[in-house]
């Protein structure tokens, strides 16, 4: 008959074993990254409402973003890039394909404290500016947008799974030399809800992938460098 001390020996190496692994699982990634740079690729579709009814704009935005950290979780984001626009129906300008820029500020808070639960929360200030030129016109499109998000995230190892539900606000303009004509436009839905998954490829860089739908559909990538 085998002793209890017997099996002890292989048991403990095995406790030691997986409190080793669960270890070092956690400290393979941050739970409170510092400062951060990032590359965005994304298009999305959203109703611009005009004074005569809503048009469909298939909107891409392609720019690198940076985050420096203010406080404990808080983070102050700058971005920016190449912008892409493309208005169906639109009422004063012909068909026509829109590039241009953007360029915003914002903060982000996501908590530290929880192991596999927190919650995080954007806010963001951008300026879109895209013009076009066809026969005989040139136009322009012009508008301000406020983005606002709030849901919970949940870590495992290397994952990352957030979702939750955001709030955008715009107001623009559209200005074509042709008709010698302006038009205001605004949001056409204000609400919806998104889904992100990210997986840290290392230590501090991360791929993710995120959606949205209601009044914003789409999706993009992110490829996130923190130091």
């Amino acid at each position: 008959m085998r002793s209890f001390g017997a099996h002890r020996t292989p048991l403990a190496c095995l406790i030691l074993g997986l409190a080793a692994y669960l270890s070092s699982a956690q400290a393979d990634v941050p739970y409170a990254p510092g400062g951060s740079t990032q590359l965005d690729l994304g298009r999305y579709r959203t109703e611009f409402s005009y004074a005569d009814g809503e048009h469909l704009a298939h909107v891409g935005r392609y720019g690198i973003g940076y985050a420096e950290p203010i406080m404990d979780d808080v983070r102050l984001t700058l971005h920016g890039g190449y912008l892409t626009t493309d208005v169906d129906g639109e009422p004063v300008s012909a068909p026509l394909d829109f590039t241009g820029r953007y360029l915003g500020l914002g903060a982000e808070y996501e908590g530290s404290r929880g192991d596999h639960l927190n919650l995080a929360a954007t806010l963001t200030y951008t300026w879109h500016d895209v013009d076009a030129s066809g026969i005989g016109t040139q136009s322009n499109l012009t508008w301000y947008e406020t983005w606002a998000s709030f849901g919970p995230v949940l870590r495992w190892q290397r994952w990352r799974l957030s979702f939750g539900g955001y709030w955008q606000h715009l107001d623009g303009s559209e200005t074509d030399s042709g008709a010698a004509a302006r038009l205001d436009f605004s949001a056409g839905r204000d609400t919806g809800a998104y889904l992100g998954l990210l997986y840290y490829v290392d230590r501090t860089g991360s791929v993710g992938i995120y959606g949205t739908s209601g009044a914003r559909k789409g999706i993009k990538l992110v490829f996130r460098r923190e130091f």
